[in-house]
């Protein structure tokens, strides 16, 4: 929120900080406001003055819910992933010219070969310009889309099966390729017409596909993958056509997982993570002699006197493995039963925007320390007032989470209460003189 007023730093001996503004009247500790101007007041509120019970929680969604496949060999030094896909029915017929020039269906294809083409993300691989080496394999585990993970192909609560071999493992070798950034965004393997044939039946869970990198020290990303198949039609033996096939699963396994924070707040990931805390807006701000020359001390805050309330939260550097590298969108929600967590049902977003509140990846890694604030006004003048507009009882607890879950496999890591750049919250107060009576 854009905020016309000049604010002026004053002293204080609470442990808060004001900051006194004003519009075009002048304003000083000595005679005030003039007669019936009202005054704008900056509030800076330590961690300890108005929030509490912090916690971090994770496990919401799946990778397979990202809808993209991730790759990593020992990412900085330590992440391996691998990508996992499974493939919808193939075409059973196929529009094809017979001998006399006539088009007609035909549905006696044999598929002879083909092509899986990864359409590669730029800007989440990490590799820039180099070229890196990818293997394809085909799965040979039945393993589940939604539960897979490292260590185990299906993950269910009465189900547990690991795999032969961690990630996503055995697989048969069958292609290797090279991404080359500089050539394009697409890299082709080629498929045999044995792992056509075993691919061709979707109902078979133990059938896939398995990526991964051979080159370490990268962790790249592909956003698609079709697979082009070359059919043979009875119609015209000697012809070889090209039918598509799309991806029906399609999910990432990696290692090592993230711990949570002990000391901080996590945002993002694959599965996602949350931040949890209490909150109460201060009903009475009392400040020194200076802040009380403005605003008549003790100061009972009024809802109404609330022109912007927002959180402000100090950006650390991510783990290294999980470094962004695009903008993270942050969402701020109402928890609307602390209790229930971490399954705990949540209110509307607070953030006026529908994308969230954007903060560049840089933020998380090359630059930390970057002051973000999330606004959520109305929230805390009903949360002051106890009601919301519709008279229901306004949640105490906010969750800071991406307004997408999962978005990325990695996350936003911002410092934690106690250290020098915990949360505070800030508060600006418009305020009207005191009503005389004669």
């Amino acid at each position: 929120m854009r905020r016309r007023a000049l604010f002026v730093t004053l002293s204080c001996l609470a442990p808060v900080v004001f900051v006194a503004c004003e519009e075009q009247t002048p304003v000083g500790i000595g005679p005030g406001p003039l007669p019936g101007e009202p005054v704008s007041v900056e509030v800076t509120i330590p961690w300890s003055d108005f929030a509490s019970a912090l916690e971090v929680f994770g496990g919401y969604g799946s990778p397979e819910d990202l809808g993209q496949g991730v790759i990593a060999r020992q990412f900085e030094a330590l992440l391996d992933a691998r990508s996992l896909l499974r493939f919808q029915e193939y075409p059973d017929t196929a529009s094809v010219r017979d001998s006399t020039g006539t088009i007609r269906e035909d549905s006696d294809l044999t598929y002879v070969g083909g092509r899986l083409v990864l359409l590669m993300d730029t800007i989440a691989s990490t590799n820039g310009a180099t070229p890196v080496a990818l293997a394809l394999g085909r799965t040979t585990t039945e393993w589940d889309a939604t539960t897979a993970s490292w260590d185990f192909a299906v993950d269910t609560i009465n189900d547990r099966r690991p795999w032969g071999e961690l990630g996503g493992g055995p697989a048969l070798e069958v292609d290797t390729a090279v991404w080359d950034p500089a050539a394009g965004d697409t890299v082709v393997f080629q498929v045999d017409s044995t792992t056509i044939a075993e691919w061709s039946n979707p109902s078979d869970l133990s059938t896939g596909a398995r990526i991964e990198l051979l080159d370490p020290g990268f962790r790249t990303q592909f956003r698609g993958a079709t697979l082009r198949l070359d059919a043979r039609p009875s119609l015209r033996p000697d012809t070889i056509i090209e039918l598509l096939a799309f991806v029906g699963d399609v999910t990432f396994l990696y290692t090592p997982f993230p711990t949570p924070p002990t000391d901080g707040v996590r945002i993002g990931g694959a599965p996602s993570w949350r931040t949890i805390l209490d909150l109460a807006i201060p009903e009475v701000i009392d400040g020194d002699p200076e802040f009380c020359a403005v605003v008549e001390c003790p100061h009972t805050v009024v809802p109404g006197e609330i022109s912007f309330a927002a959180l402000r939260l100090t950006t650390r550097a991510s783990e290294a493995a999980f470094q962004p590298t695009d903008s993270i969108r942050l969402d701020v929600r109402p928890v609307l039963d602390r209790s229930a967590m971490p399954k705990s049902p949540l209110g509307p977003s607070l953030v006026e925007s529908d994308l969230g509140r954007a903060v560049p990846a840089d933020a998380f890694g090359a630059t930390p320390g970057q002051e973000i604030e999330i606004p959520f006004t109305a929230f805390a003048r009903d949360l002051l007032r106890g009601f919301d507009e519709d008279g229901n009882p306004t949640p105490g607890t906010l969750a800071l989470l991406s307004v997408i879950e999962p978005f990325s496999i990695s996350f936003a890591s911002f410092d934690g209460p106690g250290s020098g750049g915990e949360p505070v919250l800030t508060l600006v107060l418009t305020i009207g003189p005191p009503v005389e009576l004669p």
